[in-house]
């Protein structure tokens, strides 16, 4: 017997002829529990070829395992019965691919509003009659609505660490999760390639076949999305590196012309130009602010002169100058190259091109230290680089002069043979009572 579940059965009984008194109440048992193991929803007897009526033993044990029993007439042949069932089962599909189209319809449109992915949540929260959250990748707002208004207290922060732990299970994992309000669902969101966050439902287990076609219509549309907003952000660095690339090679007029045209936000008067040169660690962190140049695997980064130093992450390796007119950026460019290639590892070291260094906080950290460091670079400064006439004036040997200037260097994070550096914080060793 071929059963899926739901079925109603039409038989003669010619199973249960035959039999009498105990082996036939047994028989009727035994078949009428197999039918409901087996998940048939109803039983249909047809009259006349096996039963002029229904078995005792029959009803009795349709009646004690809740299975609904119905007689079928001599005259109504199964066939019949058969046409009149798929007659109605096509009613009753036509109208649900009708509404299931007007839903469709829904989450298109709702994928062509300005603020996608709320309207999508909303949209498929209504139709599934429950709660929906979606938790894109990367630091995009989740989106989250629930059928009657109200979502449970904190469901966004235990969805979030859910997530997390299904990601550093394996890229694709779904799971069924246990939360405070209740059970739910975490289903993965990916375009192809790339995953693009986690789509949840507040309830577990299979969904209808409806429910799996707005399913996977939301997660299709969200992915699509997604995939739309990554392009329109990889054109947008490739416009800001071209930018860059001309403000480097010296040709600012342009680069503000192409920043016009390319919609992107006006250059500065005067910026910070930061060398960072360690590709793959900057890989796993965010992009730093402003226009990002890769060439010859070092990460060129022109930021807005707003603040007194650049912002970057922390413990990046590399080097700085600055702020510094946008039309001089190309002067130094090579030169913030190969300090950020020599920079100690988790140091930024600052290139000197710039308005305003804070010669004195130098001197003021240098006096700080233990070692006589202050000493040690003022008769460096003094002997402009020399370190075999530093040593003689200081009475070490120049190995020491060496080591002590890399001191310095690593302590004050500049480059101290860098004219520029070594010119201001000389005149500030000078006024030094």
């Amino acid at each position: 017997m071929f059963l899926y579940g739901g079925e109603l059965l039409l038989t003669v009984g010619l199973q249960l002829t035959g039999l009498n008194g105990d082996a036939h109440k047994e028989a009727a048992k035994l078949y009428v529990q197999r039918l409901v193991d087996g998940g048939v929803t109803a039983l249909g007897l047809g009259l006349g070829s096996g039963h002029a009526m229904v078995p005792d033993e029959l009803l009795a044990a349709c009646v004690e395992a809740g299975l609904p029993l119905l007689t079928v007439p001599r005259e109504s042949p199964f066939l019949a019965v058969s046409r009149a069932y798929w007659e109605l089962v096509r009613e009753g599909g036509e109208a649900e691919l009708t509404a299931l189209l007007g839903l469709q319809v829904a989450l298109t449109r709702a994928a062509a509003q300005e603020d996608a992915e709320p309207e999508i949540v909303r949209e498929l929260a209504r139709a599934l009659g429950t709660w929906v959250a979606y938790l894109p990748e990367g630091d995009r707002a989740p989106s989250s609505a629930g059928s009657s208004g109200e979502l449970p207290p904190g469901l966004l922060d235990e969805l979030t660490r859910e997530s997390a732990v299904l990601r550093t299970a394996r890229r694709g994992a779904t799971g069924n999760i246990q939360l405070a309000s209740g059970n739910a669902s975490l289903y993965p969101v990916s375009d192809g390639p790339s995953a693009s966050g986690y789509l949840a439902l507040g309830r577990s287990g299979q969904l209808a076949a409806a429910e799996r076609h707005l399913f996977l219509t939301a997660s299709t549309l969200l992915a699509a999305r997604a995939a739309g907003q990554r392009n329109a952000a990889a054109e947008r660095r490739r416009a800001e590196g071209m930018v860059a690339a001309l403000v480097l090679e010296g040709y600012d007029d342009a680069a503000r012309l192409l920043a016009k045209q390319m919609n992107l936000d006006d250059l500065p008067d005067t910026a910070f130009l930061v060398a960072l040169p360690d590709q793959e660690q900057l890989a796993a962190q965010p992009s730093p602010p402003g226009l990002v140049l890769q060439r010859s695997g070092v990460m060129f980064v022109l930021q807005t002169a707003s603040s007194p130093y650049p912002r970057l992450p922390e413990g990046v390796r590399g080097a700085w100058g600055g702020p510094i007119p946008l039309r001089r950026l190309h002067e130094i460019g090579a030169q913030v190259a190969d300090v950020a290639a020599s920079a100690p590892v988790g140091r930024l070291i600052r290139v000197g091109h710039g308005l305003d260094l804070p010669a004195d906080e130098w001197v003021g950290v240098l006096m700080a230290h233990p070692v006589q460091l202050l000493e040690t670079v003022r008769v460096y400064l003094a002997h402009r680089g020399q370190w075999e006439a530093a040593g003689r004036e200081l009475g070490v040997h120049r190995n020491s002069v060496r080591y002590r200037i890399a001191q310095a260097k690593e302590l004050l994070g500049v480059d101290l043979d860098d004219p520029d550096v070594t010119a201001q914080l000389w005149l500030a060793l000078r006024s030094r009572p």
